[in-house]
């Protein structure tokens, strides 16, 4: 039976199909040496349909027989709120084909190894730990409203952990990079290289509030919070600090957030529910512009009842949820290098023990595990047992500088380094 059929077989007002395979390559290295290959390939197939005013959601990997799940997504249907949504209709845009690099998982060995000797002539006490992957994508969404859009992309990602133990000291420090062409591998490590030199003296920095500089992978976990608290979910709910700000000053004026559909590695025109992707300007110079939503947070939201193209499946075997396609920062006008030259004292930020683990209140209390004491415009050493505490929300209201380079940290968010204020250093 096509769509058609079981909607008329089960009497539903919309159904909905969505097929996914993915094919995954993957290597990596342990300790310096080379620990294992690998090759993936998976496929599957989710059911969405409303009965009733009811949403039904089913799925099911490999072989499957269509009548069967959208059975079992009738059955669910019954235990779920009642909705208001209508899955979109057809679409002038019907697929978006990247075109892709041809790699092997022996190209990847022998990048590998190149750049574990590179390490280890700069560094010949570390331990280096790397990972290869590609991920060849293929995915399909169709419904009862003739909407048919077929997505095809490759991700490319490479990670890298250097790591040394000495008799009173342990230095590890991580990085990687998403994109959809081949990354420069010796770029990323060279810049951990360079942290892991900087490390060999130690600084004492003294407590207090002084400007802190968080690189751009340091800035991408105060950025977390800001992405949560644009979310449409958090919105209705009224969770978000900001569901009712629309309009107003909720951060520094150097700071623009933007969605671009058509930029980055995931770039693509429609979302995993059919609908049309929007350029959004979310934040502008400080200013809240918008939030994100999909079909059902939309339907929840009386003053704001579109939606912004911004359902996205966590996995094949979840419903769409609210999520930015990607989350691109405004820049400045220097470079991260001639930012620290003018910074009579400070501390910059590489990497936090464990991460930003903080709620949508922004409150924030951590453990600084790679940072840096500058003093007079350079870089004097590596601070330890040092704490930062204060509010995201504020040190984000409190920029003092954005540097000129727009990275991408292993997510879909790009920004560049960020000089704060307003936080307080514990040492």
């Amino acid at each position: 039976m096509n769509l058609k059929e079981l909607q008329k077989k089960y009497n539903l007002s919309d159904l909905e199909l969505f097929s996914q395979d993915t094919a995954t390559h993957k290597i990596s290295f342990s300790a310096n040496k080379i620990k294992q290959a690998e090759s993936t390939y998976t496929s599957g197939n989710s059911i969405r349909l409303i009965k009733d005013k009811k949403i039904g959601f089913s799925a099911n990997f490999g072989n499957f027989d269509l009548d069967t799940i959208v059975s079992r997504a009738v059955q669910a249907s019954v235990f779920s709120p009642t909705t208001s949504i209508e899955f979109p209709g057809k679409l002038q845009k019907l697929e978006d084909i990247q075109s892709n690099n041809n790699d092997s998982l022996s190209t990847f060995a022998e990048n590998g190894k190149e750049i574990i000797e590179e390490i280890l002539c700069q560094a010949p006490n570390v331990l280096a730990d790397i990972t290869f992957e590609t991920n060849h994508i293929n995915e399909k969404i169709e419904n009862t409203k003739d909407l048919i859009y077929s997505n095809s992309k490759k991700i490319y990602s490479f990670s890298i952990n250097i790591k040394e133990t000495l008799e009173n000291d342990f230095f590890d420090i991580f990085t990687a990079v998403v994109d959809d062409k081949l990354p420069n591998w010796a770029t990323v490590s060279n810049e951990l290289v360079n942290f892991y030199k900087l490390s060999k003296k130690s600084a004492k920095i003294k407590n207090g509030s002084f400007p802190i500089i968080f690189t751009s992978k340091a800035a991408k976990e105060l950025l977390d919070i800001v992405e949560l608290a644009l979310n449409g979910k958090q919105v209705v709910q009224e969770s978000s600090p900001w569901h009712n700000l629309l309009g107003k000053q909720v951060l520094s004026k150097l700071l623009t957030i933007k969605q671009d559909p058509s930029y980055g590695y995931l770039a693509r025109a429609v979302d995993d529910e059919g609908c049309i992707i929007k350029p959004l300007t979310l934040i502008n110079n400080g200013v809240l512009e918008n939030f994100y939503f999909d079909l059902v947070t939309a339907s929840r939201d009386r003053s704001r009842p579109i939606p912004t193209g911004n359902g996205f499946k966590p996995s094949l075997t979840s419903q769409p949820e609210p999520a930015l396609l990607n989350m691109i920062t405004s820049i400045g006008s220097r470079s991260l290098n001639q930012i620290i030259k003018d910074i009579n004292y400070g501390l910059l930020i590489d990497q936090t023990m464990g991460g930003l683990t903080t709620n949508i209140s922004g409150d924030m209390s951590v453990n600084v595990d790679i940072g840096f004491l500058i003093e007079k415009g350079r870089i004097v050493g590596r601070v330890k047992d040092t704490m930062v505490t204060g509010n995201i929300y504020t040190a984000l209201s409190n920029i003092l500088e954005l540097s000129n380079d727009l990275k991408q940290q292993w997510s879909h968010i790009y920004n560049p380094d960020m000089l704060i204020d307003g936080l307080t250093i514990t040492s």
